[in-house]
């Protein structure tokens, strides 16, 4: 098996866990056509987001993608932005934290 098809696999069986959970709590049942469906869409939308992230740092002149090309990707998100946002700004606070200590 190669690197894209076990990351796919992987992908495939993380969301089938995640769909799971949602619809047992729920008191639902999704069928197995959706949750390959639904990989199908996040793989294209992980895809889609990679190749922005290395335009994003390429056109910033970087070779490392920040956190700043993360949320310019959540930009018409307003729930994942604020998300990403929070999530950054608890980083770069543990981040300070740890420096601070040594």
């Amino acid at each position: 098996m190669d690197d894209d098809n076990e990351i796919l696999a992987a992908l495939l069986y993380n969301v089938r866990e995640i769909v799971g959970k949602e619809a047992r709590s729920l008191g639902k049942e999704a069928s197995p056509e959706f949750i390959v469906s639904l990989t199908e869409v996040l793989s294209s939308q992980i895809k889609t987001m990679a190749q922005d992230l290395e335009s994003f740092a390429k056109h910033g002149r970087r070779s490392v993608i920040s956190m700043e090309d993360v949320k310019l990707c959540a930009r018409r998100n307003d729930t994942l932005y604020e998300t990403i946002s929070e999530l950054a700004k608890d980083i770069t606070e543990e981040t300070s934290s740890k420096r601070r200590r040594k």
